[in-house]
């Protein structure tokens, strides 16, 4: 599924928000083990769907497989999971634009679904949450150097690793928790 198609889906749906942050949504949703995170996310990407609107109802239809989709590669064993953003051919400043977008709905999709002392998470996702509330600006940051492609593609590596560490450890406190409390 590409940014584009998930755009006009969104347009579609009338949801108020891009592809980009609505991904982020659902990537948080996802990371912090939300048990009910399609109907967290269809809420804020669907809010209504008018029966009989064949547009709107093929759009949710693409949302419901952008879920099932990143669900997958989240849990990857192979680090499959991607950020949906624009293409690389896309003007850096909207890419930029773009992520930033992303990690405010990452943040969001965090905070749906009930991670609300961010300070208390382990290890090093505290910082990596600090570091997407610093990304949120990115659209303000100014480009033109040729490095700039290649501070690009280290960030949202970054970004990417850093989701995966996020579902990896929050799978792994949940699990923990149980343990403990069938003993």
């Amino acid at each position: 599924m590409t940014y584009e198609q998930i755009n006009e889906a969104l347009k579609r749906l009338q949801a108020g928000m891009d592809a980009a942050e609505s991904h982020g949504v659902l990537s948080g949703l996802l990371a912090a083990g939300d048990e009910s995170a399609q109907t967290h996310w269809l809420a804020r990407c669907a809010p209504e769907v008018e029966p009989g609107d064949l547009l709107a109802e093929e759009a949710l239809d693409r949302m419901k497989d952008l879920f099932s989709e990143t669900g997958a590669q989240m849990k990857s064993p192979d680090f499959g999971f991607r950020l949906l953003l624009p293409e690389d051919e896309t003007p850096l400043p909207e890419r930029l634009q773009a992520l930033a977008h992303w990690c405010q709905g990452f943040l969001m999709g965090i905070s749906l679904a009930g991670i609300a002392d961010t300070g208390k998470l382990p290890g090093e996702l505290p910082g990596f949450v600090s570091d997407l509330l610093e990304f949120t600006h990115l659209g303000e940051v100014e480009t033109g150097d040729a490095s700039d492609e290649q501070s690009w593609s280290e960030l949202n590596e970054y970004v990417r690793m850093g989701v995966l560490l996020f579902h990896e450890e929050i799978r792994a406190l949940r699990e923990n928790e149980d343990q403990r409390n069938l003993h």
